[in-house]
């Protein structure tokens, strides 16, 4: 029986300083039939000099370049990655986060043998390589019929499962549909309520790990504009659609995180945008008018 590929797919910008690591990780894999593409957003530094070597160390790892007609951000990459990419199952990697050794292995065991969607793990955050520390004991830890019931158990906990813990079968991807390239973000929230609602068994493997390398100055996740306040609000409002479409009682409680979150990140820098939404967001300008009447009694 020929063991099935994977896609491992990393786009990166100007991470020359950091992707050597990333790519270390891939390496170290003990599963070996696994594809690596780059794509690379139109980096400046010494990226494409770096990867040269590393393509020229071990031919499974690729590197391409955003095709110019595709928009510029890390999700024209991430799709465009997928669309050359062959692999039975797919996993996609920032340029600056890294795999534990077993990681594919691991959980492809898993997926293989209970014919599974998506397989996750442990992960932890580090600003070392070497000095990480996991988050041992989460509510998620666990399997899951459906994934959707992964998306509730987001709600009841409040944790969650970041990106490169997915180890997902090809097929789920096809049938959910790609990154969306216009949001600048919470794209991979976005995304993942689409794959997760179209995945069925999601399996745990409790022997592995992923770590997202926390930085300081990083803005990515940032609400540092009134365009990505505005794209906060619609990748949630995207997210409600898909789920009050299935059963808005059964996902109320991550809805409501959803909103409370985006609301908290824009209630003191982008008071007009929030004023503009009252009604996306009736639960928490009522709870907020409350607490203020409330602060004005006792003070």
């Amino acid at each position: 029986m020929t063991s099935p590929l994977v896609s491992i797919i990393i786009p990166t910008y100007n991470r020359a300083h950091l992707i050597g690591e990333t790519l270390d990780s891939v390496l170290a894999q003990t599963y070996n039939h696994w594809e690596c593409i780059v794509v690379d957003d139109g980096s400046t530094d010494g990226t494409a000099a770096l990867l040269d070597t590393y393509c020229a160390k071990d031919p499974r790892i690729q590197y391409c370049q955003r095709p110019e007609d595709r928009p510029k951000g890390a999700n024209a990459c991430r799709n465009y990655g997928f669309e050359v990419s062959t692999g039975d199952y797919v996993n996609w990697l920032d340029s600056d986060d890294v795999f534990a050794p077993n990681k594919i292995e691991t959980q492809l065991t898993l997926l293989v043998q209970h014919n599974a969607a998506i397989a996750t793990c442990k992960w932890g955050r580090f600003e070392i390589l070497n000095d990480f520390r996991l988050k041992d004991k989460l509510d998620i830890y666990q399997n899951y019929a459906t994934g959707k019931a992964l998306i509730r158990a987001y709600g009841e906990s409040t944790h969650y499962f970041p990106s490169h813990t997915f180890l997902v079968k090809r097929g789920v991807i096809a049938h959910s549909g790609l990154w969306n390239e216009h949001l600048q973000i919470n794209q991979d929230g976005e995304f993942f309520c689409r794959v997760l609602i179209a995945s069925k068994t999601i399996v745990f493997s409790a022997n592995t790990y992923i770590l997202y390398r926390s930085h300081i100055d990083d803005n990515i996740s940032k609400v540092s504009s009134v365009l990505k306040a505005k794209h906060l609000i619609v990748s949630w409002k995207l997210i409600e659609s898909y789920l009050t479409l299935i059963d808005t009682e059964y996902f109320k409680a991550y809805i409501k995180n959803g909103k409370d979150y985006c609301f908290l990140r824009l209630k003191d820098g982008f008071n007009m945008l929030l004023i503009g939404e009252t009604l996306f967001f009736k639960e928490q300008f009522k709870f907020y008018s409350f607490l203020n009447r409330l602060k004005r009694k006792l003070f």
